[in-house]
C-alpha cells in the first residue's frame, strides 16, 4: 500500500548524501581504523533504522545507540552488526541485552559487578566495552592512579562480562573556548596512559576508541582502532579550528506547508500572550509546524523560514502545532506553498547550526528533538524510496 504523504511538516533525508559523508570521513581515517555510526536519538532525528540500513550496505560494521530500546529497534529492523549501548542499562535487564545480542558500555566498578552478576543469571557472558573517564566526568572508570587502574583491570576478569572494547569520550573537541584544545590533548594523554597501564597488568583492551565527530577531524593521532561519528554523518562536522572537509553536507531538509493567510491591521496581536503587535498592515502566513514537532519555542519572534527564496520572520510565540510568519514582502505566497526551515530555497539556506545559534542551543539539540509527528521521506538516486 502506497504511504500517505501528508504534506503537513516533513523531513526529506537524502541517503546518498549520508553515504557520501561516510565516504569522505573514511578517506581521512588512519589506516585500519573502523567507523562506528552513532544513530542514537533516532539517528539525530533522521530516522535510525533507515540510516543504519543504508550504512550497513556501505560496510559499517558497528553502530552505537543510547538505550536498550534503540538497540532492540535496530535488531528488529534486521541490523546484524555490533550495536554498542552507550548509556547505562538497568542490570536487571541483562537478559534483554543478551537476547538482542547488544554490547553494553560499562563505566564503574559497582555497575560492572552488578551487570556481571545479572548476566551470569541470564546465561551470559555479556559483551561489553569498558568506559574510562578521562575528563568528561559523566560515566566512566577513574583511571589515573595505580589503584584506580587495578579496579579497572578487575572488571575485565568478571565472569559475567566479556570485554571486547575500551573507550572514552571527548568533552571539548567542538569547543572553541580558551583551553579546550589543551584539555582534549590531555584527554588523549590520559587515555593512552591508561591503556599502557592496563597492558602492564596483562589486559587486552579490545577495540580502542575515543574520537567523536569533532575528534575525528581534529585529532587523527587519537583515531586508535575505531572512531564514533553521529553528527558528522548527518552533515554537521563539529570540530573547531579546522577546515570543513569538502563533500560533507547536510543530508536532510525540514519543510512545512502554508495552511492559510491573514491580512491584519495595525495594532493586531498575534499568537499566545500577545507578544507581537502589528506595527502596520501586514500579511501573515500560518505554517503547519510547532514546538511539538521540534521547532524551538525559543525562536519565537527570533526565527525565520524561507518562502519563495525570501526570508519570512516568525511572528509572536511559536505554538504547539503551528506558527505564524510575516509574508508582507512576499505577495506571491498562497496556501499550500512550501516553507523551508532547514535546507535551501533559491539563494538562501538555513542549517541546524543556524537554528541552534539563534535558539541559544546547538545543532545536536535541534536535530535530536525533531519530533515523531514529522513525516520522514527518504531518497536515493533522486527518487523517494520510503515514507515513514
Amino acid at each position: 500500500m502506497e504511504p500517505l504523504i501528508t504534506r503537513r511538516a516533513w523531513l526529506e533525508v537524502d541517503l546518498d548524501q549520508v553515504a557520501q559523508n561516510l565516504a569522505v570521513i573514511r578517506r581521512h581515517l588512519t589506516p585500519g581504523c573502523r567507523f562506528c555510526a552513532v544513530v542514537k536519538a533516532d539517528g539525530y532525528g533522521q530516522g535510525a533504522v533507515m540510516l543504519a540500513r543504508r550504512l550497513a550496505r556501505e560496510g559499517v560494521d558497528c553502530f552505537a545507540v543510547a538505550t536498550l530500546d534503540e538497540g532492540r529497534a535496530l535488531r528488529e529492523a534486521g541490523i546484524q552488526a555490533e550495536i554498542l549501548v552507550l548509556s547505562p542499562t538497568d542490570p536487571a535487564l541483562a537478559f534483554a541485552l543478551l537476547e538482542n545480542g547488544l554490547t553494553q558500555a560499562v563505566g564503574s566498578p559497582s555497575y560492572a559487578a552488578c551487570l556481571s552478576e545479572q548476566a551470569q543469571k541470564a546465561g551470559g557472558p555479556l559483551h561489553c566495552h569498558i568506559k574510562l573517564d578521562t575528563g568528561m566526568t559523566r560515566t566512566g572508570f577513574d583511571c589515573r592512579t595505580s589503584a584506580e587502574l587495578d579496579a579497572v583491570a578487575a572488571a575485565y576478569a568478571l565472569p559475567g562480562l566479556r570485554v571486547t572494547g575500551t573507550f572514552s569520550h571527548f568533552s571539548s573537541s567542538d569547543d572553541p573556548s580558551d583551553g579546550a584544545e589543551e584539555f582534549s590533548l590531555e584527554q588523549i594523554r590520559r587515555f593512552s596512559a591508561a591503556l599502557i597501564g592496563l597492558a602492564a597488568r596483562g589486559i587486552d583492551p579490545g577495540t580502542r576508541h575515543l574520537c567523536n565527530s569533532g575528534g575525528i577531524q581534529k585529532y587523527p593521532q587519537a583515531h586508535f582502532d575505531m572512531v564514533r561519528g553521529g553528527a558528522i554523518l548527518t552533515g554537521y562536522p563539529t570540530a573547531c579550528g579546522v577546515e570543513r572537509w569538502p563533500g560533507i553536507l547536510p543530508a536532510s531538509s525540514l519543510k512545512t506547508a502554508v495552511t492559510c493567510l491573514r491580512q491584519i491591521e495595525a495594532g493586531t496581536c498575534i499568537s499566545y500572550s500577545r507578544t507581537f503587535r502589528a506595527p502596520g498592515p501586514m500579511r501573515v502566513a500560518v505554517l503547519a509546524i510547532g514546538y511539538a514537532d521540534g521547532y524551538p519555542r525559543a525562536l519565537s519572534r527570533r526565527g525565520r523560514v524561507i518562502l519563495h527564496g525570501k526570508w519570512a520572520p516568525v511572528l509572536g510565540n511559536v505554538c504547539m502545532d503551528q506558527m505564524m510568519v510575516d509574508v508582507t514582502g512576499i505577495p506571491e505566497t498562497k496556501p499550500g506553498d512550501i516553507a523551508v526551515i532547514l535546507g535551501e530555497d533559491g539563494p538562501l539556506s538555513q542549517t541546524a547550526d543556524d537554528l541552534g545559534r539563534e535558539a541559544n542551543s546547538c545543532m545536536h539539540e535541534i536535530l535530536s528533538r525533531l519530533g515523531p509527528r514529522l513525516q520522514r521521506l527518504y531518497f536515493e538516486n533522486g527518487r523517494r524510496i520510503a515514507a515513514q
